[in-house]
């Protein structure tokens, strides 16, 4: 332990240059209000993991865990197609529909993230790994939601591999977990605040401008995500764990 220990602290070092040129986040109420959507988001999305993947079952009893994936990708693009066709849908008629769409952009975010985190934590489950920690569990969510960006910083710390999700929830120490944490954190408020405020803007659009930016633009971000699951995770098991938990999902 000790070894692997100083091992990743080696690799969070190496990592170090790359955290210390991020854009710095927004400081003050914004940065604040943001950090608590995500841990919020953490918190309220864990415990519906096992029945959102009971919902899929229930659909194909018979599915296969890459089966279930394909599922819980689609389910996720087509949720936050729909919040940025309503959100652009507001904004139909000008004027006073642009102004209320661009008020309920916060909400339009907070929901998206709660569908990457959702969908985040049920592709865990399904490659039978454990999210309960909750460190290991933001470090999952914030390497998957910022993209490019986080997939190298946790390559970097787990030695350079692309399934990182695995290495992450089971093998890093949590000292380590936690500067890492950080460093995501501050990026992800950042570049999350940039994403959504242009597709804040591209919703606002009236003649129904909006209802097409807000869609395809969700829709995008959330490809992205797919993406990065993909590469942190690597393909699908084969079948399913003869685990009680596990079972009982597939049976709910």
């Amino acid at each position: 332990m000790v070894s692997l220990f100083r091992s990743s602290s080696d690799r969070v070092d190496a990592a170090r240059p790359a955290a210390e040129s991020a854009p710095p986040a927004p400081a003050g109420i914004q940065g604040r209000v943001l950090r608590n959507v995500v841990e919020r988001a953490l918190r309220a999305q864990h415990p519906r993991v096992t029945a959102h993947i009971a919902k899929v079952h229930r659909k194909n009893p018979d599915a296969t865990p890459a089966q279930v994936i394909a599922a819980l990708d689609r389910q996720y693009q087509f949720a936050v197609a729909g919040l940025g066709a309503v959100g652009g849908g507001i904004a139909i008629f000008p004027a006073i529909g642009t102004a209320v769409s661009l008020a309920t952009a916060a909400a339009e975010a907070a929901a998206a993230l709660d569908a990457a985190v959702l969908y985040t934590l049920a592709v865990a489950e399904v490659h039978h790994l454990r999210t309960d920690d909750v460190e290991r569990r933001r470090a999952l969510v914030l390497g998957v939601v910022m993209g490019a960006g986080g997939t190298e910083l946790l390559r970097k710390v787990t030695g350079g591999k692309d399934r990182w999700a695995r290495t992450v929830t089971e093998a890093l120490p949590l000292g380590v977990l936690g500067p890492v944490n950080t460093t995501l954190g501050r990026w992800f408020v950042k570049r999350y605040v940039t994403r959504q405020l242009a597709l804040a803007v591209g919703r606002a659009l009236p003649f129904g401008i909006g209802v097409i930016i807000g869609g395809v633009g969700n829709v995008v971000a959330a490809r992205t995500v797919i993406g990065a699951v993909e590469r942190a995770f690597g393909p699908p098991p084969a079948g399913w764990p003869e685990e009680p938990a596990l079972s009982a999902s597939r049976s709910a």
